[in-house]
């Protein structure tokens, strides 16, 4: 949809009936910023909706639920992404303690499976990028929202986009937190 060449025949032979998937706004611009954020409640509450369908309440608590949606970044497919982390960490738990009924989805595993997507995201990306992270951290939008390497790091969910009246960017909270231990923000 970024593509000039592209859209106009895009938008023509699918007569005019793309829809782009928004990002659900958990945060109004910079709130996410601020020392314990509270999500917006409507999309929070469709989140934790899809979280509470896979994952049956006596396996998760209810704070990790508010871990992941906020983590997430209101991507639904970084929720989910998440999610199956998380289980496949207390999978390897079970088959380590087989007797131990008390495994299940708590802050603790949230916080490993953060540590996992965390260090994904830092494989892939390098100086000039955390240049361009930085700098759409401060002003909610990149110098060039048409360079290539901007929209590399939008199209692998770096950076979110966010469509409510105006467009504005953010960077995907568990890449702040690389972004911090770049000493970037």
């Amino acid at each position: 949809m970024r593509e000039v060449r592209l859209a106009a025949t895009i938008t023509t032979e699918t007569n005019n009936q793309v829809v782009i998937m928004p990002v659900s706004k958990l945060f109004n611009r910079g709130e996410s910023r601020q020392a314990n954020p509270v999500p917006n409640p409507e999309p929070r509450a469709t989140l934790a909706e899809v979280v509470n369908k896979r994952i049956s309440a006596e396996l998760i608590d209810p704070d990790a639920i508010d871990q992941l949606i906020i983590s997430s970044g209101g991507i639904l497919r970084e929720l989910i992404r998440l999610t199956n982390e998380c289980c496949r960490i207390c999978l390897r738990l079970i088959r380590r303690n087989p007797d131990d009924n008390s495994i299940k989805i708590n802050s603790e595993i949230v916080e490993q499976a953060i540590t996992k997507l965390s260090l994904d995201f830092d494989t892939r990306i390098g100086t000039a990028d955390y240049d361009i992270l930085a700098k759409t951290y401060h002003n909610f939008r990149p110098d060039d929202p048409k360079d290539q390497r901007f929209l590399d790091l939008l199209h692998g969910l770096y950076v979110l986009e966010y469509r409510n009246g105006q467009l504005w960017y953010d960077v995907h909270p568990i890449v702040m937190g690389l972004l911090q231990q770049q000493g970037a923000i």
